[in-house]
């Protein structure tokens, strides 16, 4: 693919990403394909249907959460500690929490739920070798199975509304640094 094809289809991505965990899927594709800063024509052709856009973000969902972990992988040697303090950040720093939340009911009136459900035991798999380097380091406690890990982590990396923002700044910091000292052993 071009680079700017892949630029755009990123992009893409992105825009839905953020569009949709804010507003759900039903969202206008026009808004999303000018969020991305393309044409309508290349939204449609990148994704021909509003499925695929979904099908789209839920690879993206995959893609981004399994980066994460070869990166805390590959920086575990180095420290551990900040390493796994990093990976819990940052995919809290994703927000998935709310783009799940707001993707559910459409995948299951669109019958994505396999292709979703498929996409979260992939990323269970891929947490397992993280979770139990974590485990050995001393920084998780024993039997936090990947499942509770991951839907504690979407459970609290939903955002906060603009007022508790506001009110309470870095709270989504404190809220993470609170599960990960409870996490700990």
């Amino acid at each position: 693919m071009r680079a700017d094809a892949e630029a755009n289809r990123r992009d893409l991505l992105d825009a839905a990403w953020r569009l949709f965990a804010e507003h759900g899927a039903g969202i206008s594709l026009r808004t999303v394909a000018t969020e991305a800063g393309v044409g309508i024509g290349t939204l449609y052709r990148n994704f021909p249907a509003r499925e695929d856009l979904v099908r789209g973000v839920i690879g993206e969902v995959e893609r981004r959460v399994g980066a994460l972990s070869d990166a805390c992988l590959g920086a575990w040697g180095d420290d551990p500690a900040a390493a796994w303090t990093a990976f819990v950040r940052d995919i809290a720093a994703l927000e998935f929490g709310a783009l799940a939340f707001q993707l559910a009911p459409y995948a299951e009136r669109a019958g994505l739920v396999v292709d979703a459900m498929a996409m979260r035991d992939r990323i269970l798999a891929g947490l397992v070798d993280v979770l139990d380097r974590a485990v050995r380091a001393g920084l998780l406690r024993e039997g936090v199975e990947p499942p509770r890990f991951f839907a504690g982590l979407a459970m609290i990396s939903r955002p906060l509304p603009v007022h508790a923002d506001e009110l309470l700044p870095g709270q989504r910091e404190w809220i993470v640094e609170v599960y990960l000292r409870g996490l700990a052993p």
